[in-house]
């Protein structure tokens, strides 16, 4: 895996330049890139009761033990069927409303468009930039194995409180200009 500094983005597209700094939401980035609607298809959702360790984000720093949804996803198309983004989640649960966690939990909608529903005022930090081999996500983006994948992770705030972190994922190959 190879972090790289903001700085070092010149091989990339202006679009996957955007996608990797953007402090909006991915989803209506994509619909508009992609002219298609963007859902959900989820592969993974776990909810973890005390967790008070971090072990890929040496950052947090969590005093009381806290509920998480680890949360693994892709974007795809709702007409194509086409995954473009891949996402993984820590979500903080409790920081959220009752509401929110309903609909993350029992809809298909990105958590993008849950922010504009419910209107929650976010700010994000970007933690990462990286560039890895695709390894496992390969067969879902129609790729090799040995293909190049760009990541960011950011952290999300809310009320002064963090609510998730996120990693997002997407082929080299993708959303070239």
């Amino acid at each position: 895996m190879n972090k790289f500094p903001l700085a070092n983005l010149t091989h990339l597209s202006r679009f996957q330049k955007i996608l990797l700094i953007t402090d909006g939401t991915v989803t209506k980035l994509l619909e508009h890139y992609l002219d298609e609607p963007i859902m959900v298809h989820k592969l993974n959702e776990v909810v973890q009761q005390g967790i008070s360790t971090f072990p890929h984000h040496d950052e947090l720093e969590i005093d009381t033990p806290t509920d998480v949804l680890q949360r693994k996803i892709f974007l795809q198309g709702q007409l194509t069927g086409k995954h473009w983004i891949y996402a993984d989640s820590t979500i903080f649960i409790r920081h959220l409303s009752v509401d929110f966690r309903k609909d993350l939990l029992e809809s298909n909608q990105p958590i993008g468009k849950l922010w504009i529903k419910y209107r929650l005022e976010t700010y994000k930090v970007i933690l990462s930039i990286e560039e890895e081999k695709a390894q496992e996500l390969a067969p879902y983006f129609d790729i090799e194995a040995h293909d190049r994948i760009i990541s960011r992770t950011y952290s999300v705030y809310s009320n002064q409180k963090i609510i998730m972190i996120i990693t997002e994922k997407f082929p080299l190959l993708f959303f070239q200009d």
